[in-house]
């Protein structure tokens, strides 16, 4: 196997028990009467998921299926920490037997590590049986972390087998999960790490803070107002007939900001009111391009900004993602059933991909579910209120709604008709 694996980290090794306590931060199912079952049903899913990704690209391994492997290993020992810790194990107890199980199958001698064990011991051994691994398969490998995953789903749902401290199963896995990423060219120590940084992006830890105002250094006719409502006003087209359409216009100061804006649907579904979530994005992102050209805030003093950060592909890609997700919200209520912190991953990392290469990929997807969930939740009520007031406030990172009693535009008088040869007399009075 040829070793591309990357040297040692400069950072300080992470222990095995911070893992665990920056880990349990993330855990959902954690004092829950059913959180042994999510745990292994959830491990056994995220090695099915690692199995499949492997397979589907088996023949054409690079530097993207190495990518899928790390994340997808990195869940599953993410797993298997929670999972130890409700058998009543520590990650330092399972890890350490799990280490001295990666060297007895390496017939590997090394001291045994004193105080809180790292994870570079793990890594350490890669260096003392490199020509044994070149010799191992890597099928066979991911065969034997599936079939073991397997037992210890028999052994913890048989009553008559199961053990109370499966300990020498979670020890195995460990040894598993470390030998297959080192079959894809990976240390184990940045597999861990990745994890952490995905739920931790995820799911914020205490005290997390937002990303700073993109615009904080820009010249202040640049920036966003830190504070600003916008009034949305509902108006129709055809009011009272068959053909009745929806129109709404946004004003700032009472001046009308940008287009009239309908569902573009033969379905009405209130999409008219979609800039709503552009206004989300400034409050919890401190990000829209859309928003930022129809308030001419253009940051024209720095070329490479203006062309890169607000220009027509950035405000396209930002419309892009609002409407994907109302899309995807349109199946699900819009949202109004869905709690933070359980949008599901994938749009988010979806959504995330979508802006990288700029300024806003540096935003974490909790601030992202922020700003879709609260996005929605002022748009539902836009939407049954019909018209109202959206306040922005980018400092305290809220987005709030206040319905209005929108007075109806009075009907313009009627002109007075004039009727063409109502002048002329009868033909009989006519004078020849």
């Amino acid at each position: 196997m040829k070793n591309n694996m990357s040297a040692a980290n400069a950072k300080p090794p992470m222990s095995l028990k911070d893992y665990q306590m920056r880990a349990d931060s993330a855990n959902q199912f954690k004092g829950k009467p059913d959180a042994l079952g999510q745990l292994r049903f959830g491990l056994f899913g995220e090695v099915g998921g690692l199995l499949a990704a492997v397979k589907k690209s088996h023949r054409d391994f690079g530097a993207a299926t190495q990518a899928v492997v790390k994340e997808e290993l990195g869940d599953c020992f993410w797993y298997l920490t929670e999972l130890s810790s409700e058998y009543g194990h520590s990650l330092q107890e399972v890890g350490a037997t799990g280490l001295s199980e990666l060297q007895r199958r390496f017939r590997v001698t090394s001291p045994a590590p004193t105080g809180q064990l790292t994870f570079l011991p793990f890594d350490s051994v890669h260096g003392l049986c490199v020509e044994q691994l070149v010799e191992l398969d890597r099928s066979k490998q991911l065969s034997d972390l599936g079939s073991h995953v397997g037992l210890l789903m028999t052994v913890s749902s048989n009553p008559d087998l199961a053990d109370p401290a499966p300990i020498g199963l979670l020890a195995g896995l460990v040894a598993d999960m470390v030998t297959v990423a080192w079959m894809f060219n990976l240390q184990f120590a940045d597999v861990v790490s990745a994890n952490l940084e995905k739920f931790e992006s995820r799911w914020p830890r205490a005290g997390a803070q937002y990303v700073p105002h993109f615009d904080s250094a820009s010249p202040s006719h640049e920036r966003f107002e830190r504070q600003f409502s916008m009034h949305f006003v509902e108006r129709f087209y055809n009011a009272g007939q068959p053909n009745e359409r929806a129109y709404v216009i946004q004003q700032l100061r009472q001046v009308n900001i940008g287009e009239r804006l309908t569902d573009n649907r033969t379905i009405a579904d209130g999409y008219r009111f979609h800039d709503v979530f552009h206004l989300a994005y400034v409050a919890h992102l401190g990000w829209s391009p859309v928003i930022r050209a129809l308030l001419k805030l253009k940051r024209k003093s720095n070329p490479e900004l203006d062309e890169n950060e607000d220009g027509a592909r950035a405000a396209i890609i930002e419309e892009g993602i609002a409407t994907w997700i109302f899309n995807h919200a349109d199946r699900h209520d819009y949202y109004e059933n869905t709690d933070m912190g359980k949008l599901e991953y994938g749009l988010l990392k979806q959504v995330r991909g979508m802006v990288d290469g700029y300024e806003v990929a540096a935003c974490p997807l909790w601030q992202w579910e922020r700003a879709i969930l609260e996005g929605f939740k002022v748009f539902r009520q836009l939407r049954d209120a019909g018209s109202g007031i959206v306040t922005v406030d980018m400092d305290a990172h809220t987005i709030s709604f206040e319905a209005v009693v929108q007075p109806s535009d009075p009907a313009p008088a009627p002109k007075p008709r004039r009727e063409i040869g109502a002048a002329l007399l009868p033909q009989s009075k006519r004078k020849s």
